[in-house]
């Protein structure tokens, strides 16, 4: 655990078999946005969460400025990565065989706050994730968390590849879904009006919200503001009460991503025109894209490099030889 201080780092690191989770990174400060730079790197995970099955995550993430880069995760039951807060960077790490006693739940999970953004993540390997009852996700934006960036992933066998739970001001893009159950679906949450989402939204979130600095937010991540219209600009009158009708799932983007299999699935209260949905190139043709032993490529005449489809560095993701790991783990 790493808490307080700058810049602290975990690198190269063998974490295997652990009664409850693996590197907790606290560090940074949300209510001045300061960064705190604490990172995880190069590191093995597997079997954490023998005592404890939930909720204790490979690497946890708290605060503003952290980063999980270059790890190899597997073997957990429950999430692989958990963060709370801004501005952190999920990157070239691979993760696979979680949840492996537990349902809803993310390979990468954040959830409940409006303010949580300015999160990154990106060119990460997320394969053949377990799940029981509602199964997994890859990417779990639950409770209407929003304004993160997930870019240039390979999603491989996961069963709701990127969930989007009620938020807004999500970019997905450029991202690979092979055979996922659907690559991305998406929910309205927080239009319900049955009392554990309503008073989610009208009460929890609003506080969340409020307990933050309003101006140097909304400078930092311009999209809040949008949220103005359903709460009541800072310093104006609230909107509550009948006037107040929820929040829904307003300026996602999910643009220039390749799915192989099943694609795109909105529901509870989200309907499809609520999403800005374009430029994706999307087949049930498995011979589309090679297998992981070739690196899931497209082929040179593939549609997707026209609709603006970028090259996803997979070799790059996951363990790196280094001056402490001078030999690749291999998995048990």
């Amino acid at each position: 655990t790493i808490t307080g201080g700058t810049n602290h780092g975990v690198v190269s690191c063998d974490v295997f078999d652990t009664g409850d989770g693996g590197v907790s990174l606290a560090g940074g400060d949300r209510q001045s946005l300061t960064p705190g730079g604490h990172f995880v790197e190069n590191c093995h995970f597997q079997r954490q969460g023998r005592w404890s099955k939930c909720y204790v995550p490979a690497i946890s993430l708290t605060g503003v400025g952290l980063k999980a880069s270059h790890n190899l995760i597997h073997d957990h039951p429950h999430a692989a990565v958990l963060f709370w807060g801004n501005d952190h960077l999920i990157e070239f790490n691979d993760i696979h065989r979680i949840a492996l006693e537990t349902g809803d739940v993310g390979a990468i999970y954040t959830g409940r706050d409006f303010s949580f953004r300015g999160n990154r993540i990106r060119h990460n390997y997320i394969h053949e994730t377990g799940g029981v009852g509602m199964g997994s996700m890859g990417v779990y934006m639950d409770d209407c968390v929003s304004g993160t960036e997930v870019f240039g992933n390979v999603f491989y066998k996961v069963h709701w590849a990127m969930f989007i739970g009620g938020g807004r001001d999500h970019l997905v893009e450029n991202n690979l879904f092979v055979d996922c159950d659907p690559a991305v679906r998406a929910d309205g949450r927080g239009l319900d009006q049955a009392p554990v989402w309503r008073s989610m939204v009208e009460d929890y979130m609003r506080r969340q919200l409020a307990a933050v600095p309003a101006t140097l937010y909304r400078e930092r991540y311009p999209a809040l503001r949008s949220l103005d219209a359903h709460y009541g600009a800072p310093g104006s009158a609230a909107i509550t009460g009948t006037a107040f009708t929820g929040i829904p799932p307003e300026h996602n983007v999910i643009v220039r991503n390749v799915a192989v299999g099943h694609w795109f699935d909105a529901g509870w209260h989200a309907k499809p025109d609520l999403f800005d949905v374009r430029d994706n190139f999307v087949t049930t043709d498995f011979g589309q894209v090679s297998g992981a032993a070739e690196g899931f490529q497209l082929p040179a005449d593939s549609p997707a490099w026209k609709l603006g489809f970028k090259v996803i560095p997979f070799r790059e993701i996951g363990l790196r030889n280094d001056q402490d790991r001078r030999g690749l783990a291999r998995y048990d």
